[in-house]
């Protein structure tokens, strides 16, 4: 019952954050038309694009390290703080040292000392997502989702001024794009220190390196993965025309509708399957992948046939096109039902090497399938590459799974009877 609560929390926090960003963004749309909307965008997405990259996958050994108690918690947050500040200053130097390429490719509306500005959100997120990385190992997942949580709905709250009339858009948008950062790592802190862990920035040379260590054995797999779900779209922006983009990223938005399920596993998971011995850890993979794998089908099932009246009804006829690649992307989403499962998994017991291996296989695919379908096929060779894609992800995850944890395929799915002691 614990790990459904953790999971519900997990889901129902990720709905709230992507609504409170939704009318954030609707806001922004309405008073400042597309141009700030696109600046708006830019000013939350490239920040956080860039500390994802600089992140070395820390998130990651956090949630082992603390979930497996395997040094102090209070060193591994003082630890995280002085990691986080340190890349997460080289990255805003970084920014700063490029502004005039910055502000002349992503932010020409606005002046250079608010370009400069925005760079702030990168420490400021580094910080939020290593602490609230810790915050995950101890399982405390409400206040680790709240944490996340917060960030979009202080956004939307600094973007309401807009709404009364506020004429300097382009200083709302930069206020609420940082000022959201702020006030979730704000958050992260205040929780930690409820809890008694004091986050003041100190290295701990050998456990900082062993966070790093572990840390970019998953990072890889973490951007593969962000290209696997991403590149497509890019590559179509730059072969087929605009149009077949809106279609595909409609068929693609509905298509991933219950993705936040497989996320949620993924990020509840890790610290606590770190926690468990090995025939445990084993025995709750299997159970869940069982479970989780066959909700994920009922749910796909169910879109098969409901997606494309919402499609229509939400979007508009003239989106019709959408629907057979939005079908064609189900298979591969069905075929990664308990990718989640596995991923927090493979983290969990230490191995997270395992994510980049199956990410970087699905990557191959993707940019093969791409550069080769979309040519002759347009959205419709988009969408067959990604599900193929997402269905060798998916085999390669089981593949590894089977093969080190001495489990057959049968056991797995559940038609032959697992014991824990007898594997």
């Amino acid at each position: 019952m614990k790990l459904v609560r953790n999971v519900s929390i997990t889901m129902v926090t990720s709905f709230l954050s992507t609504g409170a960003a939704a009318l954030a963004a609707m806001l922004v749309a309405n008073v400042l038309g597309a141009k700030g909307a696109g600046v708006f965008a830019l000013a939350r997405v490239v920040p956080t694009v860039v500390a994802a990259v600089l992140g070395a996958g820390v998130t990651m050994s956090n949630a082992y390290l603390v979930g497996g108690r395997r040094f102090s918690i209070q060193a591994i947050t003082e630890a995280s703080m002085a990691l986080a500040l340190v890349i997460g200053f080289i990255g805003w130097g970084a920014w700063i040292a490029g502004g005039s390429f910055i502000h002349a490719r992503f932010f020409s509306s606005l002046s250079e000392t608010a370009v400069l500005l925005v760079g702030i959100s990168i420490p400021l997120q580094m910080i939020r997502n290593y602490l609230n990385s810790v915050q995950q190992g101890l399982q405390t997942f409400t206040e680790a989702n709240i944490v996340l949580l917060v960030e979009d709905v202080a956004t939307l709250l600094f973007v309401l001024p807009l709404f009364w009339g506020v004429e300097s858009g382009p200083t709302v948008i930069v206020f609420a794009a940082v000022g959201g950062s702020a006030v979730s790592c704000l958050a992260s802190i205040w929780y930690l220190v409820k809890h008694g862990y004091k986050p003041w920035p100190r290295l701990h040379r050998e456990l900082s390196l062993e966070m790093m260590r572990f840390g970019l054995k998953g990072h890889i797999g973490r951007i593969a993965n962000m290209l696997n779900w991403r590149l497509d779209v890019m590559i179509l922006s730059m072969l087929a025309p605009v149009e077949i983009v809106g279609y595909y990223a409609v068929a693609t938005k509905v298509a991933e509708t219950f993705r936040p399920l497989s996320a949620a596993f993924t990020f509840v998971l890790r610290p606590m399957i770190a926690s468990l011995s090995v025939s445990e850890a084993r025995a709750q993979g299997v159970a869940l992948y069982r479970r989780v794998f066959a909700l994920n089908l009922v749910l796909v099932f169910i879109m098969a046939f409901a997606g494309g009246p919402i499609i229509i009804r939400m979007f508009g006829p003239d989106f019709a096109a959408a629907v057979p690649a939005f079908q064609i992307l189900l298979i591969g989403l069905a075929a990664l039902g308990g990718a989640g499962v596995l991923n927090g998994y493979n983290v969990g017991i230490g191995r997270p090497e395992f994510n980049s291996y199956t990410a970087l296989a699905g990557l191959v695919i993707t940019v093969i399938g791409d550069v080769t379908l979309i040519p002759s096929y347009s959205l419709m060779g988009a969408a067959f590459t990604s599900s193929v894609a997402y269905t060798v992800k998916a085999a390669a995850l089981t593949f590894l799974f089977l093969s080190t944890s001495g489990i057959s395929l049968p056991q797995l799915m559940g038609m032959k009877e697992y014991s824990p002691d007898a594997a």
